[in-house]
């Protein structure tokens, strides 16, 4: 195979925008459930009400971090720029404009970033990323109502394809994450030598749940140690293959449920588990969402359906797929994506 052929494709081949779809709308509620956590304490942390007064907003975020909210710091305007956000985050969610609503969603996510400095954390930073990439990317071309437009419009309903870069930056993004993280617990001893998880449970700052008795259990604490590093080296790598992507997304699901009683990170594992399903091929998808539909639970037809599709190939529902992409391939020269061969 030729490499730089293999490198086009990888970047610019076309590929479904349903992926990245159900992950916008999930994205989008994660956005909506952050600006709820936010309004709790909106007054203390976002207003000259609270913490930051007058022009100490504007010291602590730097010359480089802009927000409006460093200017407009009564409470009655955050409250109002706070709305105008989940507004957006609303029309987001539902693909309207959803181009225009990327951006605009970008842009109010990094407001109120750059406004609560003084507490930000890993979702806060992962959130911004998203949005970021997001705003890049075709995520409105379907499971959208800018999608339904177009397809009335066209009268056609094509499985839509997106040129998939700004996908593979999120794919990329999260990997860079697990590996990183693995990489940087690996310079001292407390993880290579078994002994980490025993300092999370002791520090009450940030744990969630009062688990110190398992400190009585230092072989447990030990396993889970290092079992914790594996799955983030795994993560890095095993999510890009189709024979282990099911298994190792399952294992990384578990993982982050398993943080959530340890360490009070809201919405972290909502985010990093979420950003799994950009990596699914569509079948992979479609099987995924057939797994959480109600009506198959409780319908012997979807049941009967089901287990008619288990005993079929699974490279079969795939295939129509694979020609799909071929045939854009092989058309016109002029309609290809990417530099011409």
């Amino acid at each position: 195979m030729n490499p730089l052929r293999a490198w086009n494709r990888f970047w610019f081949g076309p590929v479904s925008a349903r992926p990245l779809g159900v992950f916008r709308i999930i994205f989008g509620i994660l956005v909506l459930a952050h600006l709820a956590f936010i309004s709790v304490e909106l007054d203390y942390w976002y207003t000259d009400a609270g913490l930051l007064q007058g022009d100490q907003a504007r010291v602590v975020a730097g010359p480089l971090r802009y927000s409006p909210l460093l200017w407009l710091q009564d409470p009655v305007s955050v409250r109002c720029v706070v709305g105008v956000v989940a507004a957006v985050a609303v029309a987001f969610v539902l693909g309207w404009r959803t181009r225009l609503m990327g951006v605009l969603l970008y842009l109010g996510v990094l407001s109120l970033y750059h406004r609560n400095i003084s507490s930000n954390c890993g979702p806060d930073q992962l959130m911004t990323i998203v949005t970021f990439y997001m705003m890049l990317s075709p995520c409105g071309a379907a499971l959208s109502l800018d999608a339904r437009r177009v397809s009335q419009r066209r009268r056609t309903v094509a499985e839509p394809l997106i040129v998939p870069w700004a996908q593979r930056l999120l794919q990329l993004q999260l990997c860079l994450i697990y590996l990183s993280t693995a990489a940087f617990k690996c310079h001292g001893s407390a993880w290579l030598g078994g002994t980490a998880i025993h300092f999370i449970l002791f520090n009450r700052e940030v744990r969630q749940s009062n688990l110190e008795w398992l400190a009585g259990y230092p072989v447990v604490i030990s396993v889970l140690t290092q079992a914790a590093l594996l799955v983030e080296f795994s993560l890095a790598f095993l999510l890009w293959f189709r024979p282990t992507r099911k298994w190792i997304a399952l294992v990384g699901v578990l993982f982050h449920a398993g943080i959530v009683p340890l360490v009070n990170v809201p919405l972290f594992g909502e985010q990093m588990t979420a950003l799994y399903l950009v990596f699914l091929a569509p079948d992979e998808l479609a099987a995924l969402l057939g797994f959480f539909d109600p009506r198959r639970w409780f319908s012997r037809r979807g049941n009967e359906l089901q287990a008619l599709t288990a005993r079929l190939d699974p490279a079969c529902a795939f295939d129509g797929w694979r020609q799909l992409e071929l045939a854009f391939e092989t058309a016109d020269p002029a309609n290809r994506i990417g530099p011409a061969q």
